[in-house]
């Protein structure tokens, strides 16, 4: 079975120890259709989309790209994986099924919680850095 990751339970993140046990294989970055969000509570919150445009958080979304790895989970171990990780991830998030952009279909933690609070990440990627605010004419 896959799973899509895109913040902390990424290899070389917070909570990758987490996910680890359960890999077989070798991570491969990947991509899924729909927008990432930093929750300013240090992770981030990703919506995604089935086809065309989607509403998030009242706001029409169009072609964006959640950007990750997708990792393989030990056959004989997936469910048992996929019960640890749903605990984990609370309920703020829902597993969903994904097609990436390779081709692959996998599972994914979709956010359900309010995006109250919580800024768009342009470039679909965790960890990059804050992009700048922007600045008026007087440099303020």
């Amino acid at each position: 079975m896959k799973l899509f990751v895109y913040g902390t339970l990424a290899p070389g993140n917070d909570a990758w120890s987490v996910l680890e046990p359960w890999v077989t294989g070798a991570p491969e970055p990947d991509a899924v259709a729909g927008r990432l969000y930093d929750t300013g509570r240090g992770y981030p919150a990703a919506t995604f989309l089935s086809e065309g445009p989607d509403l998030v958080g009242g706001d029409l979304v169009h072609g964006g790209l959640v950007h990750g790895i997708v990792v393989t989970l030990a056959p004989d171990r997936a469910e048992a994986a996929l019960v640890a990780l749903d605990r984990y991830e609370g309920n703020e998030y829902e597993r969903i099924t994904v097609r990436t952009e390779q081709g692959r279909e996998a599972a994914t933690y979709a956010w359900i919680a309010p995006l109250t609070g919580c800024r768009a990440l342009e470039t679909g990627r965790w960890g990059d850095p804050p992009e700048p605010e922007s600045r008026g004419p007087d440099g303020r």
